[in-house]
């Protein structure tokens, strides 16, 4: 692992070498299209110099080099009426907004991944190392939870590593962040504060498993030193921040904007791994705000500013289409809308998963059909909800690609019966999705327009992550609205986005 301090104006920075060829592909991919220019550089590792074909950049290999504040970064602009290009340069002396983080669970840590990634693409008009997330890690480490299971001769030299272990543990938790973040995290200004792990006293009878421990806060030494032993989770620009004392505050899932600093900032809690798809309509409105250099004044929630007369009823949610190419995305998928309940009873009733067609049509659809029993098994059953060999149980809707339209269409034939009205209206069916005539989602106006749009809808469609929404479908659209972002975002954070723009429930 290299850690060269150079200068920060797109020559040199924080180089922190990656070892995971998947997230070198999308660190790569993301440098071009939007962090280049804001001094983010990669370069592929070539094979040794001994090597016949050393010139060849290795495929699972790569240095990032990562800017640091403050630093400037130039942004091209072409002078309107003429081919003339203008360079304005401009500098970032600090944040311009944190995000706070309270982590209740070490198992958590590694869910603030995705998280982070969604942050770092809604910031469409922010430098991404403006952008301070600190992460409290609000538990205490177990490093020896296993000690009872453990010989004497391994008691022992466990209770004289336990602070080494618990550093280890987290430089892995760490990893896993980053790794779930694609990266993003490297491209934000991210602190981690450490948490204290139970430190158990030794006696002449063995160890006590329980009684006699104390939490003790982790060192930064500790930790930066068991970084540096493991050359594929060394990330020398995560800052490392030791806690003042020993105290662990558990705090109650509070959410909203902390108007009362500056720079603007957001407080979060993060006690279930459901709790970081409910955030990001959160962040959303935040670096909305920050973006377009509105404040939020002291009594002020995220949520009042939106119209409260646009906000959905729950006989007005419309179809929900969301196209899902593996059945493990769905459960976030499916918890999301179970978690609008009570107040929205239809939300998981209107949703219809579309699949890929595979081969035989049998395989995948008993994958997501297993998905979905195991749903309504484990989590509508504690209510009531589910009644095993009913018909209706979960009452979402499985279909192939290829019978989507027939089935949105009878859907919303069926629907159209069942008003009052005798007269005829042509459904209006929204595709969420990068389109030149798409409604943006924003603080401005037109924002305003794509909020009626969508809480006047009959039917909305989520595309697939990688290839967006399917041919077929895409010719029943007569409206698109998109949220604005500097790369697509994944589709359960975008559901969590427009739920919240529509229901306003949060």
């Amino acid at each position: 692992m290299r850690n060269d301090n150079k200068n920060n104006d797109g020559e040199g920075g924080i180089a922190t070498r990656m070892t995971n060829p998947g997230i070198i592909d999308r660190l790569e991919q993301d440098i071009q299209d939007y962090l280049h220019e804001f001094g983010f550089r990669i370069e592929r590792e070539c094979n040794d110099d001994n090597d016949v074909d050393y010139q060849t950049p290795l495929k699972d290999t790569a240095v990032i080099y990562i800017p640091t504040l403050p630093y400037s970064y130039s942004v091209n602009t072409t002078d309107e009426g003429t081919p003339t290009i203008i360079t304005n340069t401009q500098s970032i002396s600090g944040p311009v907004g944190t995000l706070h983080l309270h982590i209740q669970n070490e198992s958590l840590l590694p869910t603030i991944g995705p998280l982070l990634r969604t942050l770092l693409r809604l910031a469409v008009h922010i430098p991404p190392q403006s952008l301070r997330a600190i992460l409290y890690c609000d538990f205490v480490l177990d490093p020896l939870h296993k000690l009872s299971k453990m010989s004497a001769l391994q008691q022992r030299e466990h209770l004289e590593q336990q602070e080494e272990i618990a550093a280890r543990k987290m430089v892995n938790a760490v990893h896993m962040l980053v790794r779930n973040s694609m990266g993003s995290a490297l491209c934000l200004d991210v602190a981690i504060v450490l948490p204290c792990y139970w430190r158990r006293r030794k006696s002449d009878g063995g160890a006590d498993v329980d009684e006699g421990r104390k939490s003790l806060p982790i060192s930064k030494l500790a930790v930066e030193q068991a970084m540096e032993g493991n050359c594929d989770a060394c990330y020398p620009s995560i800052h490392l921040e030791e806690r003042v004392d020993n105290e662990i505050v558990f705090s109650s899932c509070d959410n909203g904007i902390d108007s009362g600093s500056y720079p603007s900032s957001i407080r979060l809690t993060v006690s279930t791994r459901m709790c970081t798809v409910r955030h990001q309509p959160l962040l959303f409105r935040w670096v909305s705000q920050i973006g377009s250099d509105h404040s939020v004044d002291a009594t002020e929630t995220v949520h009042s500013i939106l119209p409260l007369q646009t906000r959905l009823d729950d006989h007005k949610v419309p179809l929900i289409v969301a196209c899902i190419e593996k059945p493990g995305n769905l459960h976030r998928i499916l918890m999301l809308c179970y978690q609008y309940r009570p107040r929205f009873t239809s939300v998981l009733s209107n949703l219809i998963v579309v699949m890929p067609d595979d081969g035989e049509r049998s395989g995948l659809k008993q994958l997501f059909q297993e998905a979905i029993d195991h749903f309504c098994r484990s989590i509508l059953n504690q209510d009531g909800t589910y009644v095993q060999d009913s018909d209706e149980g979960c009452l979402s809707t499985l279909s192939y690609e290829g019978d989507a339209v027939s089935l949105i269409r009878s859907r919303l034939q069926h629907e159209q019966d069942g008003r009052t009205s005798s007269t005829p209206q042509e459904p209006s069916i929204i595709g969420i999705d990068l389109h030149p005539n798409a409604l943006t989602l924003s603080g401005s106006d037109y924002a305003c327009q794509a909020q009626a749009a969508l809480v006047n809808a009959n039917a909305i469609i989520f595309g697939y992550e990688s290839t967006g929404i399917p041919q077929n479908i895409d010719e029943i659209l007569n409206s698109w609205v998109q949220i604005p972002s500097r790369s697509s975002i994944n589709l359960v954070a975008a559901m969590s986005i427009i739920f919240d723009v529509m229901m306003n429930t949060l």
